[in-house]
């Protein structure tokens, strides 16, 4: 019996999960996207340790590439902590960003409370700084 429970819990997660996933059409991929946006930057802004640039795009919505160096942070473990802090804020406000190649980079070494907080401040910024919104509800 516990552990139907458990195969049924199991299955449910993975049902949320789907639905609020960070699918491939969502980021830059390849170093020709990445080099567009850092050549063709429209806006240019920083936000505590991170400068963000982006471009407008031709797709149904915002699109995102990171850049996390060696330099700033020598632990992968800890590259793969702000990224993963990254993804997931973008992931949040992609609703109200507008249709654009968006390329995050990381500029000086973070604390770690800070990482998520101005993230979560850079997002608003760069709509004001486009100054355009985009309501994708639909997405």
């Amino acid at each position: 019996m516990p552990a139907e429970r458990k195969a049924e819990s199991v299955c449910r997660c993975d049902a949320i999960a789907a639905t609020k996933r960070f699918p491939r059409g969502y980021r830059l991929t390849r170093k020709d996207q990445f080099d567009h946006v850092l050549s063709n930057r429209t806006v240019h802004l920083r936000c505590g340790c991170f400068r963000v640039f982006a471009t407008e795009n031709h797709q149904k919505g915002a699109r995102l590439g990171l850049i996390v160096g060696k330099r700033q942070l020598k632990r992968a473990v800890d590259r793969n902590r702000v990224k993963r802090a990254l993804r997931e804020t973008f992931r949040i406000n992609r609703s109200r960003l507008p249709a654009m190649d968006i390329v995050v980079q990381l500029t000086e070494t973070p604390s770690t409370t800070t990482v998520t907080a101005q993230a979560m401040t850079m997002w608003p910024r760069l709509v004001s700084a486009t100054g355009t919104e985009n309501d994708q509800q639909s997405l």
